[in-house]
């Protein structure tokens, strides 16, 4: 279906001024050019509140622009994931240069994923054994002031007060910065960054030294209640470190700055917030929503509501997954160093871009049902945000299912 066709009705007068210009814009060259001409508006950019329109206009002009930066942005990195892969793992070179050839962009990304699916099944074979994937999933964490800016911005409001109007991360945990003591809720342990009253898992950080079964950024000294031995021979710390630890189970009392779960209370001050996912019995300002989706916070309608919604999940930070591939029972040691090594070099990145689209993909109607909002805005801008709005939802589109065929062809 042609996703632009939901915009038509709403375009017919904004055409007839916009003949003389292509949709990507036209350089201003006098005053009387500027009426037919849209550079208050650009993909990925922040949008010139001279293209005028209402609070909810705008809002969704925006949402647009931050929705088609990202969808843009995906297809690029993940046409140079799948060109990485092929490449590093021998590709034909007729068909890498005419997938490189390729004018439009998507198609470039479908001929390049389509050639790393091919290249990886041939060295899979040749590999011989059996091909697993160990994978820690990307986590996308939305963020709390971003989503409040936007709620009141739908309103004309200045500012969203996000404490008067809490949110919620459902099917995630809510991240917030504590000046005080902050426990775990309906969980054993808290995440923490600061000072744990009891054991913490993770990082802990100490000048003056902690009793460290793990490993050590810093200096690794014999001694400890635990009669440790010091530096070991992998590389791992017995003793006392002073400086970093990385904790291994079952954690360490640790008297310095914990970055990792607490089992009691993270604790901050007034001077000195903690970050931590759980109740904080003092002041505190809500951060992100780590892995669930954020619902609440101020009153929006519905229709500017889903697209603060996609504006935050576009900007969403998810980061890369830690990758791990395995062979067992292989027979050439050659091809399975290859295979493991552009494999883990670049499947972070399509893992990464993977989680962000499909929860991006999930809004894509919010984002082509904008063209009874932006009626009001600049007549020339109109056609420049619906074609950015159009190609963006294909864009999205084309990028899953890239995504998805690399994932599949390495399960």
């Amino acid at each position: 279906m042609n996703t632009s066709n939901r915009f038509k009705a709403c375009f017919v007068a904004a055409t007839l001024l916009a003949l003389p210009i292509a949709t990507n814009g036209c350089s201003a060259v006098s005053d009387a050019q500027g009426a037919v001409c849209c550079t208050e508006f650009k993909a990925g950019g922040t949008v010139d509140v001279k293209i005028g329109g209402g609070a909810e206009a705008n809002v969704a002009v925006q949402a647009v622009a931050d929705f088609a930066g990202i969808a843009a942005a995906g297809v690029d990195d993940i046409t140079t994931a799948c060109r990485n892969i092929a490449t590093d793992l021998d590709a034909d070179k007729a068909k890498g240069d005419a997938a490189e050839q390729t004018v439009d962009k998507k198609d470039k990304m479908k001929a390049w994923c389509e050639l790393a699916v091919s290249t990886i099944g041939t060295f899979k074979a040749k590999a011989g054994g059996t091909l697993s994937i160990e994978v820690k999933p990307p986590v996308c964490s939305a963020s709390i002031s971003a989503k409040a800016n936007c709620q009141a911005k739908c309103s004309g409001s200045a500012s969203c007060d996000i404490k008067a109007n809490p949110p919620k991360c459902t099917g995630g945990s809510l991240s917030v910065s504590c000046k005080g003591g902050c426990t775990a809720s309906g969980s054993a342990e808290v995440k923490c960054e600061g000072s744990c009253s009891a054991e913490c898992h993770g990082e802990c950080t100490v000048m003056g030294g902690v009793e460290c079964s793990g490993k050590c950024e810093g200096t690794c000294e014999a001694g400890g209640s635990a009669g440790g031995t010091g530096a070991q021979a992998d590389g791992t710390c017995k003793g006392t470190c002073k400086g970093t630890c990385s904790v291994t189970p079952p954690g360490v009392k640790c008297t310095g700055s914990c970055k990792g779960t607490c089992s009691a209370t993270c604790m901050g001050s007034a001077t000195a917030s903690v970050k931590c996912d759980g109740k904080c019995d003092a002041d505190f300002e809500p951060l992100k929503c780590e892995g669930g989706k954020l619902e609440g916070g101020c009153m929006a309608s519905a229709k500017c509501e889903g697209n603060c919604d996609a504006s935050v999940s576009a900007k969403a930070e998810c980061q890369p997954p830690s990758v791990g591939i395995v062979f067992t029972g292989s027979a050439d040691a050659t091809a399975v160093g290859r295979i493991q090594a552009t494999l883990e070099a670049n499947l972070p990145l399509i893992f990464s871009f993977k989680a962000r689209l499909e929860g991006m993909a999930k809004l894509t109607a919010t984002i082509t049902g904008n063209a009874d909002v932006i009626v009001d805005i600049k007549a020339a801008c109109i056609i420049q945000v619906a074609a950015a709005a159009a190609a963006a939802v294909e864009d999205v589109g084309a990028s899953v299912s890239a995504t998805g065929s690399i994932v599949g062809s390495i399960k």
